[in-house]
């Protein structure tokens, strides 16, 4: 407007406010799960996850729990699709009075390590027969373990009559069991008439087996489902049977081609595995496999196998440039099998990172770097600049038409990277003639005529110590 009679006009014009950044240490964790229809889910405890998932997927996911107690942020849960699951069937003739499939709650090969043990025996039912004997019924005891662990389940008196509304097997699995479940329908486990009395049978022991793991296709495909998830910086894929090292190679090398993809998007991520082998020597072997094939800065492969999720976890409750070198790890047990000093020595030298337990640290990260013999956290601190320079650029798109604009964005990017040199993310060399960082925003003449600007910078991310050399002088 002009103003006609004499006055004051003012105009308010609301300053471009950058927005926060997504919090780091957001895992997307890949693999098999009780409830895989539930879809890609966020859980940032361990309710919401066993809520979401299962409780079975206790066992086929184990990451899950290990980066949770570790602190991770988030985890964004993509389930893999898998039909096969371990099963036996359980024969009439231990007493049970009718047969039934037990199967493991959860497909893949992880339920093969499930073991069953049935007691059966008679109990009274509190009537009379036409004779006035006291009446009993059959019920039988089922012994749930789990090889390897300690973890073991007890469901006394089940079984399997239709009208037990009480202790009716297939119902008690459904709702207490983590590991196994009843395949047939519950009007299909009706004890008949007929059956055998075998109370002196008791204890008969059996084994689920038959299944085997997802392909390589299947993993790949729950892989993808993480490029709708902008905020996931770090991935990790859990394969359950790691046996055929070719096949664990190829799955991780689809985990560094999707973080490679999704680091051209400005939204960098890192991609973590681990190292089979139930040896030393076996590990050492394995980690010459993968890593000809598994070089990338945007890769960690870890030894032994069995801890991946709690570095992962570790390294998301660090700032974005702490390094998880000499770190703790929480919730582990001492690494099976031990690394000795030239086991970690030779590991380190292949880029593996070795995970060991020392008196009076506990289990530790040795050295967190990727397959390429970067440092995990500079690598961090590249991708929150990328982040950020991204966040702060799509908020000046159409702002940008003089130089007051493009002066604008310069100084919110000046702003961000001030706050990375506070945060200590980025430092000046170490004699002090270079900063930290270098901003450039211009635009050439052909350049504008297309609607372009360009911003040129530069950073330095901090880079962890990881050796110190002392002399001492030892004076007469």
């Amino acid at each position: 407007m002009t103003l006609i009679i004499p006055g004051v006009e003012v105009t308010v014009v609301k300053e471009v406010l950058a927005p926060q950044l997504a919090p780091s240490g957001v895992l997307g964790l890949v693999g098999i799960v009780e409830n895989a229809a539930e879809g890609v889910g966020r859980a940032a405890s361990w309710r919401s996850f066993l809520t979401a998932y299962g409780g079975a997927s206790t066992f086929s996911l184990p990451e899950a729990a290990q980066a949770l107690a570790n602190g991770v942020f988030e985890l964004v849960v993509c389930p893999v699709a898998c039909e096969s699951r371990a099963s036996i069937k359980i024969p009439p003739a231990t007493g049970s009075g009718a047969a039934f499939t037990l199967s493991a709650k959860a497909p893949g090969p992880w339920g093969n390590a499930i073991t069953a043990s049935i007691a059966t025996r008679q109990v009274p039912t509190g009537k009379k027969t036409a004779e006035g004997a006291d009446e009993t019924r059959a019920v039988f005891d089922l012994t749930l373990r789990y090889k390897g662990t300690a973890y073991t389940e007890v469901h006394r008196n089940l079984s399997v009559d239709t009208g037990d509304q009480i202790r009716n097997a297939r119902d008690v699995l459904a709702a207490q069991s983590q590991l196994v479940r009843i395949d047939e329908a519950r009007d299909k486990l009706k004890q008949p008439k007929d059956s055998p009395d075998t109370t002196a049978a008791g204890g008969a022991a059996y084994a689920l087996a038959g299944a085997v793991d997802a392909e390589p296709d299947a993993y790949r495909a729950a892989v993808a489902l993480l490029e709708n998830e902008s905020d996931v910086d770090m991935v990790l894929v859990s394969v359950q049977d790691t046996t055929d090292t070719t096949r664990v190679g190829r799955i991780y090398a689809d985990v560094i081609s999707h973080c490679d993809r999704m680091s051209a998007l400005s939204q960098g991520r890192i991609g973590f595995g681990e190292v089979p082998g139930a040896s030393a020597r076996e590990i050492a072997t394995a980690a010459d496999k993968l890593t000809g094939t598994l070089v990338s800065d945007r890769f960690v492969l870890v030894a032994p196998a069995g801890v991946v999720g709690a570095v992962a976890g570790m390294t998301g409750s660090l700032d974005y440039f702490q390094s998880p070198t000499f770190k703790r790890l929480s919730g582990l047990g001492e690494p099976s099998p031990a690394l000795g000093v030239e086991s970690q020595q030779e590991l380190l030298r292949k880029n593996v990172v070795p995970i060991v337990a020392q008196r009076g640290r506990g289990v530790i990260v040795v050295r967190g770097l990727t397959t390429d013999n970067d440092q995990i956290s500079v690598r961090r601190v590249a991708d929150h600049a990328v982040r950020g320079v991204k966040t702060i650029g799509e908020l000046f798109i159409g702002r940008l038409n003089n130089e007051e604009g493009r002066g604008a964005l310069k100084q919110k990017l000046v702003e961000f990277l001030v706050q990375m040199q506070k945060e200590g993310a980025i430092v000046p060399s170490t004699d002090g003639t270079d900063p930290a960082f270098k901003v450039s925003v211009y635009s050439s003449q052909q350049d504008f005529a297309q609607g372009i600007v360009r911003v040129d910078l530069a950073v330095r991310p901090v880079r962890a110590i990881d050796y110190i050399y002392a002399t001492v002088l030892v004076q007469v």
